[in-house]
């Protein structure tokens, strides 16, 4: 009996991660238009999202229907900001969104997560399969994915807390195909951009004052310059799907030590001579333990 009931457990983790990925696949390929509520906090969004695939390269460009037209656009997960007119890009910055590119993107992957199927129901009038990403540690948000039958493509992203509550959704309200003819900003663009940005040390390692949780790696660091133009150091850690950054910077007086907006937490710390920032798709708790070790002493 004991042999079954794993075997068959196996057999339904094997189907959700093949069902994840075969949605992944579809999602990366496809060439559509959509509009997407985002809600977050009793707050309600509408917004444009534009999928495209040119020669095998994902594009995705995001834009707020909220009374202005602005948002990002990204290729292959690296991209900018865009004002009202187009007229001007700048640094991407975080979006609520970012989330939702990450997950479905096919450079995603689900170590540290386990994968279940809850089963099958209508969402916004369309048959659709739900799938659960929880994370082992439960210090992590988990995601519940819901794609439909018929297109295998996603209706809905949920984003849950550590305590089961949700933070975030995204529900796709319309979609529908059209071509790849025609981008919402050229190539020109994208490569004038990542060409503007340093290059990375390779290989980092983490700062020994940081607490990583064991399904964290850091993927790269570097330095940005600030308003008042001294250089930040900065590390970026994913475990495979989000993302948080450290910055470490000099002393300061600390008027908001913690913020969290949505999916993004914000939390600062001083140590003796420095100030650390962490800022990601991570919970409060989470950005707690990874300045555990730092205080005013050392």
């Amino acid at each position: 009996v004991f042999l079954f009931i794993n075997t068959a457990s196996a057999s339904d983790v094997e189907q959700c991660e093949l069902d994840f990925n075969s949605l992944k696949d579809t999602y990366v390929n496809s060439n559509i238009e959509a509009t997407v509520i985002q809600s977050a906090q009793s707050e309600m969004e509408p917004l444009s999202l534009v999928h495209l695939n040119k020669n095998g390269i994902p594009y995705t460009t995001w834009k707020s229907l909220n009374n202005e037209v602005s948002g990002y656009s990204i290729r292959k997960n690296k991209g900018f900001d865009y004002n009202q007119n187009r007229g001007f890009v700048g640094p991407l910055i975080w979006h609520q969104t970012l989330i939702w590119d990450k997950i479905f993107s096919n450079e995603s992957n689900l170590n540290g997560y386990d994968c279940s199927i809850l089963g099958r129901t209508r969402l916004a009038g369309r048959k659709v399969t739900v799938l659960r990403l929880s994370p082992v540690d439960e210090i992590r948000y988990g995601f519940i994915v819901s794609n439909d039958a018929d297109t295998n493509l996603p209706v809905e992203l949920a984003v849950i807390s550590p305590n089961q509550s949700v933070v975030a959704k995204f529900t796709v309200t319309a979609v529908h195909s059209t071509a790849a003819l025609n981008l919402s900003f050229p190539d020109e663009t994208f490569d004038r951009i990542e060409k503007m940005s340093k290059v990375e040390e390779s290989s980092p390692t983490a700062w020994s004052e940081l607490v990583i949780p064991t399904n964290f790696s850091i993927k790269r660091q570097g330095e940005e310059e600030s308003s008042e133009g001294n250089k930040i150091s900065y590390q970026i850690f994913s475990d495979g799907i989000v993302e948080f950054k450290v910055y470490k910077n000099n002393k300061s007086s600390l008027n908001i030590v913690s913020a969290t907006d949505g999916t993004l937490s914000v939390m600062r710390k001083n140590s003796k001579f420095n100030e650390y920032a962490v800022v990601g798709e991570i919970p409060l708790d989470l950005c707690s333990l990874i300045l555990s070790k730092i205080t005013e002493n050392r």
